[in-house]
């Protein structure tokens, strides 16, 4: 690593550089910087970078789930009971009790090792799929 890549380092979706050995050019143009020169750390930060977009994901499809069953109550219920079933404010309560436990759950989930044989994402690819 030396001063002639940081523009590939730029250029790159995370560039690395090394904490110790590296260059200050390339530490300033990098995304993240190894502390330790250990090119181990690198699937260290792949995995965790993977798990923690594997649980963005899962908490979106959970809220995503939970907030359409949520509406299609309120809108059948007003349609069949010519009043919501659900009050906005039980509505927001049910919501926040579940953005809260959904986080904490996944927020918790460590990395297995299962998350470095996935195929990298590709940066374009929308987050919320089939």
């Amino acid at each position: 690593d030396g001063s002639n890549d940081a523009p590939a380092l730029k250029r790159a979706d995370v560039g690395f550089a090394m904490g110790v050995a590296g260059t200050q050019i390339a530490k300033d143009a990098c995304d993240i910087v190894l502390l330790d020169d250990n090119f181990a750390s690198i699937v260290v930060a792949a995995k965790w970078g993977r798990n923690v977009y594997a649980s963005i994901s899962k908490f979106l499809q959970f809220q995503l789930t939970v907030n359409i069953v949520a509406v299609s109550l309120a809108i059948i219920g007003s349609i069949v009971f010519q009043e919501s079933p659900i009050a906005a404010v039980q509505m927001l309560w049910v919501n926040l009790i579940m953005d809260s436990l959904a986080s904490l759950a996944l927020s918790t989930e460590p990395p297995s090792e299962e998350l470095l044989a996935r195929p990298p994402v590709n940066r374009s690819t929308s987050i919320v799929t089939r």
